[in-house]
């Protein structure tokens, strides 16, 4: 007996509501109907607002409460029966789910993934403005004050969402690209930051100038290794126009109020990073850093007994106008000296980080 037919899903995000909406149009063809989710209203509401239509038109529309919990969680779990509700339609043979603008591709996937086998993700496409970017990708605005949080618990900034949604995509779409000085410069950015992605330029009107759906180029695998902890190799990508990625690794454990006094050092220039560190104080401990634009934030993995890999700290570092050498030796300074290591009792030291670990 032949496996039942997936209906193919693309996913489609992004910080600008105005600038999808052409990116939205090219994807809907005669087979093709479209759930898109707002969140206009929920700074006064507490409601995302949900619209369907095809190329025929409006379909259906409504809403979904939202309340203090988490606004992502709220909006998986409504949106679920509303896309089991037009696949059993069986009118349709593509589906484009346009997410609100705080939301990021990861979650969305790995709960259709994991829930609906009836869906198949078949690509994961983000739309990002070319004259913002560098500037989303660089401050330490939060998504509250710009009122585009998913709910009160949601303190993710505006660079650390932007650069998630890169991460996870497997098409960026560059929007005002003609309006930008250094596309090309925008371009390699987005492949440092993400490898596995294809740019494809938007025109004067938004339009992109290649296909951005139905291309069957997610991966979740490799979706997934790509958006998780680890740092290597792999990350690296060959510099130019500006753009660099540096690999920093040592076998010594980090010093935790060096660390935390020179936080600003470490993120001046940098876009992006992610890693695993190893703070002297906590010698058993694996810890995941990460920054995104003037933010940077260390949680807990879990035990470095637990996994192949003998204590160390590697960090991979992504920015436009990067000097590496300066970020290798801030890194260094963090570092304990040889005297410490020998003398020192490591877990003795003051934590700066005891409220947040």
């Amino acid at each position: 007996m032949a496996a039942p037919r997936k209906t193919p899903l693309t996913l489609l995000t992004g910080l600008s509501t105005t600038l999808r909406e052409p990116v939205l149009d090219a994807m809907v063809d005669a087979t093709t109907v479209a759930v898109v989710v707002d969140q206009d209203e929920l700074p006064g509401r507490g409601v995302l607002t949900w619209r369907v239509f095809d190329a025929s038109g409006p379909i259906d529309a409504g809403e979904f409460s939202v309340g203090d919990d988490c606004g992502a969680c709220q909006l998986i779990e409504s949106l679920l029966p509303l896309l089991e509700t037009l696949i059993a339609r069986e009118h349709w043979q593509h589906v484009v789910l346009a997410a609100p603008p705080a939301m990021e591709a990861r979650p969305l996937a790995s709960t259709l993934v994991a829930t609906m086998p009836e869906i198949e993700v078949d690509t994961v496409t983000c739309v990002v403005d070319a004259v913002l970017l560098v500037e989303q990708l660089s401050g330490d605005e939060l998504l509250d004050e710009r009122g585009l949080a998913l709910g009160p618990p949601d303190r993710r900034n505006v660079a650390e969402l932007t650069a998630r949604q890169i991460e996870y995509a497997d098409v960026c779409v560059l929007a005002n690209a003609h309006r930008s000085m250094a596309p090309e410069r925008l371009h390699n950015l987005l492949l440092h930051l993400n490898p596995r992605t294809t740019v494809v330029a938007a025109d004067a009107g938004g339009v992109p100038g290649a296909p951005v759906a139905k291309l069957g180029l997610f991966d979740y695998a490799a979706a997934e290794a790509w958006a998780g902890d680890l740092a290597a190799e792999d990350r690296l990508q060959p510099s130019g126009d500006g753009v660099t990625t540096v690999l920093w690794r040592s076998t010594r454990p980090l010093h935790p109020a060096r660390l935390n006094d020179a936080l600003e050092d470490i993120v001046d220039g940098v876009v992006r990073s992610r890693g695993v560190v190893w703070l002297a104080n906590r010698p058993t401990q694996r810890l995941r850093w990460e920054s995104a634009g003037f933010s940077a934030s260390l949680g807990t993995l879990g035990e470095w007994a637990d996994t192949e890999h003998l204590a160390e700290c590697t960090v991979v570092a992504t920015g436009v106008g990067l000097d590496p050498a300066r970020l290798q030796a801030v890194l260094d300074a963090c570092l304990l000296t040889e005297s410490e290591l020998a003398t020192l009792d490591w877990q003795s030291l003051d934590d700066p980080f005891a409220g947040v670990l």
